[in-house]
């Protein structure tokens, strides 16, 4: 029998994709207790990566309507822009893959 909790985890994600996750969250700036349930991090790993994240000058904290919140910087936004086109650039190679692929399936039928 499965574990019921094993069905619910989220895939694996590295430090990046995590990095570039809450990024996407803090674009307009939002509520570090958001990330948390949103990413589906723990307090402890959330504080690790936001303390990662700050000392690299990808995030800031800022006054939003009386309310601290997280803020992507200028820094945070260009390293998630350049995460994004490598992403791209990933699923543009994936598809010729799987074009590639196909047509020697077709090959090997029609053969």
């Amino acid at each position: 029998m499965q574990n019921i909790n094993a069905q619910c985890r989220r895939p694996y994600r590295d430090r990046v994709a995590l990095v570039a996750e809450i990024l996407e969250m803090a674009c307009d700036g939002v509520r570090k207790t958001n990330i948390m349930y949103r990413a589906g991090m723990s307090s402890l790993m959330l504080n690790r990566y936001l303390g990662l994240m700050m000392n690299a000058k990808l995030l800031d904290i800022v006054l939003l309507n009386n309310k601290e919140v997280l803020k992507a910087t200028d820094r945070g936004m260009e390293f998630l822009h350049h995460c994004q086109e490598i992403k791209e650039l990933l699923e543009t190679e994936d598809d010729s893959r799987r074009k590639l692929h196909r047509k020697i399936q077709l090959v090997r039928l029609s053969s």
